[in-house]
């Protein structure tokens, strides 16, 4: 009698080679390192638009028109930013005391008298990037010493005023300070608002 041939049992492949698992694996960590880029990449680019509309808003006081050409005191704030300003609320202070109008200002500080002052409403506008309010403009035309007076005690004036970018991010800026302070929301610090 004839045996027959015997046959070898062969394991079955499941059709995985370990070649397969690593391009399996290289496709998924691509994957992984391409949504960290595309989420960092979102982020860069947020931040980069608002670092392109950030508004900047500062406090001066000057003795002389911006041409020079004649004497006039101004009270302004301006954009140094490069985004607009939505002023919000706006204080002056004279002595850390808080004043509600330009004339209940200028009669504490330099006396009554007919003002011929020049005002523009500093709180509740847009201001663009670039650009400057004079809240308060007083001409030595009328009264020379009430000009006189205001001259020197303009440095004892501070300003705080809270205003936000587009982007409703929101800074109070004091002019005592070098950097405007990051703020949830806009709020004025005493009962007193200052307007025209």
């Amino acid at each position: 009698m004839l045996e027959a041939p015997e046959v070898e049992a062969h394991r079955h492949k499941t059709g995985h080679s370990v070649l397969d698992f690593i391009l399996g694996g290289l496709a998924v960590f691509l994957s992984m390192v391409s949504i960290f880029i595309a989420l960092h990449h979102g982020q860069t680019m947020e931040k980069l638009v608002e670092a392109n509309s950030w508004p900047n808003i500062s406090y001066y006081s000057g003795n002389i028109s911006d041409d020079g050409s004649r004497p006039e005191i101004r009270l302004v704030l301006r954009n140094t930013g490069v985004g607009p300003a939505r002023i919000d609320t706006m204080e002056l202070f004279y002595k850390e005391k808080p004043y509600a109008s330009p004339r209940e200002f200028l009669e504490a500080c330099c006396g009554k008298g007919p003002y011929e002052d020049i005002v523009d409403q500093a709180s509740g506008i847009v201001l663009p990037a670039r650009e400057t309010v004079a809240f308060l403009q007083l001409l030595p035309d009328k009264d020379q010493d009430v000009w006189d007076r205001l001259n020197k005690e303009r440095f004892n004036i501070r300003v705080r005023a809270c205003y936000c970018s587009v982007f409703d991010e929101c800074w109070i800026v004091n002019s005592t300070q070098r950097r405007p302070e990051r703020t949830a929301r806009c709020s004025p610090s005493q009962h007193v608002e200052y307007r025209y």
